[in-house]
């Protein structure tokens, strides 16, 4: 999946899944049951157990469906491993223009973190195809509306916090994406041997993003 491919895939469900954690090597049945509910991209956050085996894994058996990247990429090594892994986007915690540019060199499709208009500016000048909004949960979507007034061009993906009204309030306050960890993929959905729990949840946040869906 090329970066046009990989934007595309992200932007027809507007929802990032944040796989992050230990799954009992479970991961491909709960992609599965996600992709089910509609998911388009999930983020494998390197402080994973074997994260870059299971980004691995997933980019061969789902890369056709799903966008699958990285998530807490702090290095530009660490962008190296990924590519080299088949992941095809990039998401930090933080601006670092050198993990962006390596990024972008690679051919994978940059999301770095920011908080400040400050730091969302520097991040869309040093290459970023969008920028992850965290924590959000600290901010709300008043802060995305304000932020979009002036920075109308820029896509925004609020994470931290976000549920599917959350979603839905950030939609309307202009955000491109949101990014979804715990609140979609809380340890309690491996009770659930069908993840039939995991692929409703993942509908809800799919329409909440896609409400003419």
């Amino acid at each position: 999946m090329n970066q046009e491919q990989t934007f595309s895939k992200i932007e027809q469900g507007r929802v990032i899944a944040i796989l992050r954690g230990d799954f009992g090597g479970r991961e491909s049945e709960m992609i599965a049951a996600m992709i089910d509910g509609g998911l388009t991209a999930v983020e494998v956050t390197l402080n994973s157990p074997n994260a870059l085996l299971t980004i691995e894994k997933l980019a061969q058996e789902f890369g056709a469906r799903c966008a699958v990247g990285a998530g807490t990429v702090l290095r530009s090594s660490e962008v190296l491993q990924v590519a080299d892994a088949g992941g095809t986007f990039i998401v930090s915690p933080n601006c670092d223009a050198r993990v962006i540019t390596v990024t972008k060199q690679r051919g994978l499709i940059s999301f770095p973190g920011a908080f400040t208009p400050t730091e969302i500016v520097a991040a869309i000048e040093a290459g970023a195809d969008a920028v992850k909004v965290f924590p959000a949960t600290t901010l709300g979507p008043g802060y995305i509306k304000a932020v979009r007034a002036p920075l109308s061009d820029v896509r925004l993906v609020p994470t931290g916090g976000v549920s599917p009204e959350m979603a839905q309030a950030y939609l309307q306050a202009g955000a491109w994406a949101v990014g979804v960890g715990s609140e979609l993929l809380g340890k309690d959905i491996l009770a659930d041997q069908s993840f039939g729990t995991l692929r409703d949840r993942t509908a809800a946040f799919i329409q909440a993003m896609n409400p003419a869906l």
